[in-house]
């Protein structure tokens, strides 16, 4: 069974196209939503392990534009 992730991302000013086109290289990123507030952008991810997860994060860390990342490993759905 995969682990089911939200990573909340913190971000520089970058266009929402330009956005997606830079996460759409990973595909355990199953959606990215823009949202207001603190956090800039939610990503639900699915991945096979932590250490895939792991590396996940980092490469995001990464790029340019993120500036911080948190992340919540879901340990159970309700819906």
């Amino acid at each position: 069974m995969p682990i089911m992730a939200y990573i909340l991302l913190k971000l520089r000013p970058i266009p929402v196209d330009e956005l997606a086109r830079e996460l759409k290289r990973y595909e355990s990123i199953k959606s990215c939503a823009i949202v207001t507030g603190e956090i800039d952008a939610i990503l639900y991810v699915e991945v096979k392990d932590t250490k895939e997860l792991f590396d996940l994060v980092k490469n995001l860390r990464d790029l340019p534009f993120v500036l911080e990342t948190r992340t919540s490993i879901i340990i159970s759905k309700c819906l």
